[in-house]
């Protein structure tokens, strides 16, 4: 009966393995790198809860009188 881990004495599994590991590490430098903290803008839930709810925020000079 094979032992379990019978498969890592080939050398495919081998360079499976260390290919896995390699993208692993990559993947995880890239993310400390560049999402290392989230950013939350100037009256983000404000925005938010006006965008769910279908308030509209137009300011009246977006708005253009009729003539």
């Amino acid at each position: 009966m094979p032992a379990p881990f019978d498969f890592l004495k080939h050398r495919l599994a081998k360079e499976i393995g260390l290919i896995l590991l390699v993208k692993l590490v990559l993947l995880l430098g890239i993310k400390t790198l560049w999402f290392d903290a989230p950013t939350v803008p100037v009256d983000g839930d404000l925005k938010t809860g006006q965008h769910l709810l279908g308030r509209s925020t137009a300011s009246p000079l977006a708005e253009e009188n009729p003539r």
